[in-house]
Formats: C-alpha cells, structure tokens, sequence
C-alpha cells in the first residue's frame, strides 16, 4: 500500500486543485438530481429527465447519439474545468487531442448500442429456452471484442513504439496492494448487500428468469455469465484507466484523470445511486494509480475483484440469509 499512498501524495502535491475537485463533486450531485429525481410524468409513470431523456433516444432510433452527448459532453466539461484550474489551455489547438476524444467516445458510445444490433442477428435463436441468457453473454463477448480491437488498431498505428498496449504490463509491479484494497471492500460491500436499492440491481444473473439457482441443470449458465459479467469489467478498466489515461498522457499528462472520471461517473447511470457516487472516487483512485504505475493490471484486479464480490454479497444475502 505504500506505492499507492506515494501515488496519491504526489499527485495531490503536484496536480492537485481543491477547486477543480470540488466542482466535479458539484457535477456528480447535478448528475445525481438529473438521473434520480423523477418529476417527468410519462405514460410509465414518472420518470427522471436524463431517464425520459433515454427513451425519446430509444424510440427515435437515435441510442448512438444520445450516448455520444452522455459521454462526451461531460469529458469535454471535465478537460475545459481543468483547463479553468491549472490555465492549460494548449491541448485543445492539437488536432491528436480532438481525434482521440470523437474516436474514445465514438466507440464507446458503439459499444453501448452493440447489444441493440445482436438483437437483430439473434432473432433465428428467439425459441430458445434461454434466449436472454444467450443475448446477454453474446453480447458481452461482442462488446468486449469490439472495444480491444478498435483501440489496438490505433496503438498499433499511433503508439506502438511509445509504451505498451495501454497498460498491459507487469513491469515493477506487485499485487499486495490491490489485494488488500479488496479487502478493505468487503465490510463496504457486506454493508450494502443488505440495502434494497443494491439487492434491486444485483446479483445481475436474476434478470434471467428462465434460470431456477436451485436447478443443478443451470448452474453452469449462471457460472458462464458471471465469469464473463467479470471478464466485461476487464474491458471497463482497459477503456477508462488504458486508453483514457495512457493514450492521452502525452498530449495532456495528469490532466486526463478527472475528465476521466466525469465519464466513469455516467456510466454508472443505470446502477444505484451509492455505486454511482462511489464510481468518482475509485474511478479516480485507480486513475491516479495507473498514471503514475503506467499499468492497469492493479486497477483490473481490483475492478473485476469488486464485481465478483458485489455478485457473492447480493446472492449470499438474498438467497442464503434473505
């Protein structure tokens, strides 16, 4: 841990700006009021605007571009507070800049609709008993596929011979650290395995309900998808603290890890509240950790650890100790 603590104490002694942090707090309680207050009335009851919002996209057939804005918008609002706070401004005149924001975005946003498009190719697979099970893991697979090959063609032309693939090396590296920051999780995660908002939303696995947990039969698709909705997390890391980090490094440097976490927090708007607000600080914490450590493997073992661990603690306390 102390590697890590290094991190963060050079970080807050060499970048850090209490006035650039405390609008992202601002900006994380504005998303919070704009995704979970409802006052919209709808035919399905009230809604949020940012929820109403999805829907108009939806039927509209325009889910591409309300993402591009869901994403983009606040990546830009996070780079131009930055740039407010430390009087950086020279970044924005490079065109590199303003490529690696439309493509990062661009294929994030794809990856969101990816699903939406499979729908389409599985339609000859809709009899099968377990065709939601089957759309889903598809789509994570795809979706995970989609993301690496997009952003290695781009290393592979732009960055090859600066570093390594965003991150994917073991160089200096220990895994003590993360190991213990999941333990530290557990009581935090313990805590909200009894809150019904969190029990609502996990374990994911019981939106499929085709599957019986006390069907010997189905184990094995349950076992499929959450070592896949792990592996789905793999690709989250990669994106977020490799491609919107390291591949911006040397364009920005330090200032890619607040816009960052912008973006990470609005990922989050379909989960709860608490995991919601709680995405600012670990998205910012592993930021930190992968821009100082040039690595991402840490941030996967922790980000992919907490999955597994948030998927144990809903299925304990739901199926075990209702």
């Amino acid at each position: 841990m102390k590697k890590i603590i290094q991190y963060l104490k050079d970080y807050y002694k060499d970048h850090f700006s209490w006035g650039e942090f405390i609008v992202a707090l601002l900006f994380v309680i504005g998303f919070c009021f704009f995704r979970y207050y409802k006052y919209i009335p709808t035919k399905w009851g009230e809604q949020s605007l940012l929820t109403s919002w999805w829907y108009i996209a939806y039927f509209a057939e325009a889910k591409w571009s309300f993402h591009m804005a869901l994403y983009g918008l606040p990546l830009l609002f996070g780079y131009f507070m930055s740039s407010v706070f430390h009087h950086e401004w020279h970044f924005w005149r490079n065109p590199k800049f303003w490529f690696l924001i439309v493509f990062g975005v661009g294929i994030f946003a794809f990856r969101s609709t990816l699903s939406g498009h499979l729908t389409h190719w599985l339609e000859s697979y809709r009899n099968y008993q377990h065709f939601q099970w089957l759309e889903s893991i598809i789509g994570t697979v795809a979706r995970g596929i989609f993301l690496f090959s997009a952003i290695w063609v781009y290393w592979y032309v732009a960055d090859r011979k600066e570093q390594p693939f965003y991150g994917f090396t073991l160089k200096r590296f220990n895994t003590k650290p993360y190991f213990i920051m999941l333990l530290l999780m557990v009581p935090l995660i313990a805590a909200a395995s009894t809150q019904a908002d969190f029990l609502t939303s996990y374990p994911r696995v019981q939106k499929f309900l085709t599957l019986d947990f006390t069907n010997a039969e189905h184990l094995k698709h349950f076992a499929l998808y959450e070592f896949l909705y792990g592996l789905d997390f793999f690709s989250i890391e990669f994106f977020f603290r490799g491609f919107l980090i390291l591949a911006f490094v040397g364009i920005v440097g330090p200032r890619a890890i607040l816009p960052m976490a912008y973006i990470y927090v609005v990922i989050h708007w379909n989960k709860p509240m608490g995991e919601l607000i709680s995405s600012f600080f670990g998205g910012s914490l592993l930021g930190i950790v992968a821009y100082y450590s040039r690595s991402i493997v840490g941030g996967i073992i922790v980000h992919v650890g907490i999955a597994w661990m948030m998927e144990l603690g809903a299925f304990t306390s739901k199926y075990f100790f209702p």
